[in-house]
């Protein structure tokens, strides 16, 4: 794969040694909207799942462990972490190494597979590293089967009271000194780039502390804790 400012920083970026911290709380929004799925996919078997922006697999794992899954291609930037970091956390959190296929991929480039490939696409804090949203979007919809699933759990969201810190933090972050694609968006900008794309999406609480969950009330105002759920349009 050409080198880019993307693929640089996360080829150098590979949290060795890290999955305990980082893979409890993947997999529990992972879980979150599994839960929140399920009677869609119980009884169900051998679905193909395509995870872009893989990272970790952590979320392939997860999967992994279900019955409704039959394979799993753990797509990213850098193949360096999918190695890397695929094996630490499995060593975490388990999950049937079998299922996965491991895809070295830009999901700012056209993906490499045919339409109507996958029953169930994810991404774990990925989308918003998209380049330009309308195109991702457009080719996840094109490589989900009509009426699939798009899943995008833990997104960078902004909101109007939190959007100067946010945007300040951004700039000052290393990724975006690096060149890497870093954007926040509003709760209601995602919901419309998904419709603009043919999805018909739905914001999902998730709150992974005792704190966020008193503060429920807040959610999408101060802060956001959502998994987004959508269904492709997309006619047979």
């Amino acid at each position: 794969m050409e080198a880019t400012t993307d693929k640089t920083y996360y080829d150098g970026d590979l949290l060795e040694g890290q999955a305990s911290s980082y893979a409890p709380q993947i997999a529990f929004y992972t879980r979150a909207w599994i839960d929140n799925v399920r009677p869609e996919l119980e009884g169900r078997t051998g679905l193909k799942v395509l995870d872009l922006g893989a990272g970790s697999c952590t979320t392939s794992y997860v999967l992994s462990q279900e019955a409704f899954v039959g394979e799993i291609a753990a797509a990213d930037i850098s193949a360096a972490r999918l190695r890397t970091m695929s094996e630490e956390t499995r060593a975490v959190i388990g999950g049937d190494a079998s299922k996965l296929s491991f895809h070295e991929i830009d999901f700012n480039r056209p993906l490499p597979f045919a339409d109507d490939s996958f029953d169930l696409v994810v991404m774990d804090a990925a989308l918003h590293h998209s380049r330009n949203i309308w195109e991702t979007l457009a080719e996840i919809r094109r490589v989900l089967k009509p009426g699939a699933l798009f899943v995008a759990q833990r997104e960078a969201f902004t909101s109007p009271l939190t959007n100067r810190v946010t945007f300040k933090r951004l700039l000052a972050s290393p990724e975006v000194a690096a060149g890497v694609s870093e954007n926040a968006y509003l709760p209601s900008q995602y919901d419309y780039y998904l419709r603009a794309n043919g999805f018909e999406p739905r914001l999902i609480p998730v709150y992974e502390s005792l704190k966020f969950r008193l503060l429920f009330f807040l959610n999408g105002i101060v802060f956001s804790k959502y998994n987004i759920v959508a269904r492709s349009t997309k006619a047979v």
